[in-house]
């Protein structure tokens, strides 16, 4: 194992000397860090974007597999596409992560861990995707502690009218189409996207000669409205996700079991200006979830949530600023036999300082108040330098906290009255380093985390666990376009996570390795070839995975401006591997699609 990760390691060297900046004014802006829009190059937050054209490029079916080609992400799935799947940044669980779509939250509370399935997000309805590394509990509420993933979806142009088709067939009887219309005028802009998806899937158990099929279907609608001003927006955004996924039960064998899923969504947001300096926001996003299990395990729940936030922002000429925000969050849940109700209050004050014309610090506190769970109080503290135009050094720490989810309060283990929030500290340091002159684009951090009062579930319930879990590790990544027709990005994380006992933590890979090579043919044709190793990975029992060597690509071809066709080849080496023990995953796969717009 360790030969393969030394040549994985001399093919990362051997390209670093040759991504595309395409969408370089998309992907030189952000918003999650702070809330608010800023440059990139302003922020002291660790954050890693992947645009459209990326997306357009890649060889990923579906967003699991896109973000598995990202080493500081490790994806553990439970069998094929629909499959709930547990995932990871720098070692941190997806308990610790927050998930946003277009700013709204469209996670399941009746979930284990309060899921967000990202199965069911459509890679056609993605304009981009922002990944933050650092703690961001403050701006986001403590479950970030371990960062944020920010997907936004595809928006309409002012003045413009657009009709996109997107679809695709292939192995395992596969079929995708997504449509997405838009229109706009001087002051407003209404899009509609709808993505519908079907596979027969392959059996998620991989033992006892599992032969059963496991399908999955989903569909999906987006609209979006905004209206301009003079000086304020009015921005509405409604999403509606239905999916069916057929799964094997916890020792895969051949059953009939699924899940049915609905999930709306919604967002109102009122954005003012007032004179030059202040930018006010008002958010509302309510998120209602219907959830049905049949099979061997037989459950209903739903839940619904309302939250409200108030955002401002005063700013000065020298990118100083000063933010204060306030959120209610109202939460309801039912299966059938309980009903709880849940409120929480946070108040945030947070503020970015120039102490030179180098160095800028931004501190953020925050502090929660909720119904069963009292007060706490959580911070972010980031600092950069510019040692140059090209260099920054940064630095970030934070802390933050995670309730016990409603299913965790309602399922105690024996003798267990109370459990408390788990706790959290995060702190990274590293440069990066934007040549963008001579299109290389090189970056470094260390990380060290650590998480206590842990919950898990032992004894036929919940409880709280003494054991600590230490996170350790850093991580390498490298952009360059070596030619017009050439170039290539490759990262390299090293995920150090185990408890203060000495025992490994559950599915985090501790080395991951990912590198992408892209080639243009002509005007016409290009070729994308993406490699994935990872090595040293343990089960829920703790016993080490095999490692393995996952090889996609894709071919676009344009026959015009307005008609692309596309193949995917999906596990070339045709790897019998596993992320999950006992849990299948793709076998070599093809899939064909075609692009259309008008």
């Amino acid at each position: 194992m360790k030969i393969k990760l030394i040549l994985s390691l001399k093919f990362l060297l051997i390209f670093l000397n040759i991504d595309c900046f395409a969408d370089e004014n998309l992907l030189r802006v952000v918003i999650t860090p702070t809330r608010f829009e800023e440059k990139i190059e302003n922020t002291n937050s660790f954050v890693e974007i992947i645009s459209e054209n990326q997306i357009e490029k890649s060889s990923a079916t579906n967003l699991i597999d896109l973000l598995n080609f990202k080493s500081s992400i490790g994806i553990a799935s439970t069998g094929g596409p629909g499959s709930v799947a547990s995932y990871f940044v720098r070692g941190f669980p997806k308990k610790h992560l927050k998930i946003l779509v277009d700013g709204m939250i469209i996670a399941d509370p009746t979930g284990t861990q309060t899921e967000t399935y990202l199965q069911d997000i459509p890679l056609g309805d993605i304009k981009k995707i922002e990944i933050l590394k650092s703690p961001q509990g403050p701006n986001h509420g403590g479950e970030a502690a371990g960062g944020v993933i920010s997907i936004v979806t595809k928006d309409a142009n002012y003045n413009k009218k657009s009709f996109q088709n997107k679809t695709e067939i292939g192995s395992y009887n596969s079929f995708y189409t997504g449509n997405y219309y838009s229109f706009g005028k001087e002051d407003y802009k209404v899009s509609a996207n709808v993505n519908l998806y079907h596979t027969d899937g392959f059996s998620s158990g991989d033992k006892n000669n599992n032969t059963e099929k496991d399908a999955y279907n989903y569909g999906n609608a987006t609209i979006k409205a905004q209206k301009k001003f003079s000086n304020n927006n009015v921005t509405f955004v409604f999403r509606d996700s239905s999916s069916k996924y057929e799964y094997d039960k916890f020792d895969q064998t051949d059953n009939h079991d699924f899940t049915k899923t609905n999930i709306q969504s919604g967002l109102v947001k009122f954005e003012f200006k007032t004179g030059k300096n202040i930018n006010q926001k008002i958010i509302y996003n309510p998120n209602r979830v219907n959830r049905i299990t049949s099979g061997s395990y037989n459950s209903e729940q739903s839940s619904s949530q309302h939250k409200f936030e108030y955002l401002i922002r005063k700013k000065n000429l020298n990118n100083n600023f000063f933010d204060v925000g306030l959120e209610h969050k109202n939460l309801k849940y039912k299966t059938g036999t309980n009903r709880v109700m849940r409120q929480s209050n946070a108040a945030i004050v947070a503020g970015r300082f120039n102490l030179t014309s180098k160095t800028n610090i931004d501190l953020s506190v925050r502090r929660d108040n909720d119904q069963f769970y009292d007060s706490h109080d959580t911070y972010r503290l980031q600092a950069g330098y510019k040692v140059n135009s090209r260099l920054k050094l940064k630095f970030s720490n934070g802390t933050g906290y995670r309730p016990p989810s409603l299913y965790e309060r309602n399922n105690l283990a024996s003798g267990i009255n109370l459990l408390k929030p788990e706790k959290t500290n995060n702190a990274e340091i590293g440069i990066e380093f934007d040549d963008f002159k001579n299109s290389l684009k090189l970056s470094s951090s260390y990380f060290d985390g650590q998480i206590k009062d842990k919950i898990d579930y032992s004894g036929g319930g919940y409880r709280q666990v003494s054991e600590k879990t230490n996170i350790k590790g850093y991580e390498i990544i490298g952009k360059k376009i070596f030619s017009k027709s050439l170039n290539a990005s490759m990262s390299y994380t090293y995920t150090d996570s185990q408890t203060d006992t000495n025992l490994r933590s559950k599915l985090v890979p501790m080395h991951k390795l990912s590198s992408n090579l892209e080639y243009n043919f002509n005007d016409f044709l290009n070729a994308n070839l993406s490699l994935v190793y990872q090595e040293k990975s343990y089960d829920t029992s703790r016993v080490e995975l095999p490692s393995f060597t996952l090889l996609n690509s894709r071919f676009n071809y344009k026959v015009k401006d307005d008609l692309k066709l596309n193949l995917k080849l999906v596990n070339m080496l045709d790897q019998d591997y596993q992320v999950n023990r006992n849990y299948k995953t793709s076998d070599f796969a093809i899939y064909t699609g075609v692009e259309s717009q008008f």
